[in-house]
């Protein structure tokens, strides 16, 4: 764990982990809120990659077009 400020202690990340997979917040952690959350990850994720992207070439094009459909995918 790092030194960081920001670095959550032990006793917050489960707080975080719960906010995280309970989507829906209904209380309930399912396996629909991992999934949800996972994907949300990784559309923030194609976003940074599509952003970085300082050509637009072939990489920051797929990251693109994968960012605008996982974003659609993870906001409905």
């Amino acid at each position: 764990m790092a030194n960081n400020e920001g670095t959550p202690t032990p006793s917050d990340d489960e707080a975080l982990e719960l906010e995280t997979f309970d989507a829906d917040h209904d209380g309930k952690i399912g396996l629909i809120d991992g999934y949800r959350a996972t994907l949300g990850l990784v559309d923030a994720e194609l976003e940074i990659a599509a952003d970085k992207a300082e050509h637009k070439g072939v990489k920051g094009h797929l990251a693109d077009a994968a960012h605008k459909l996982v974003d659609k995918l993870d906001n409905d």
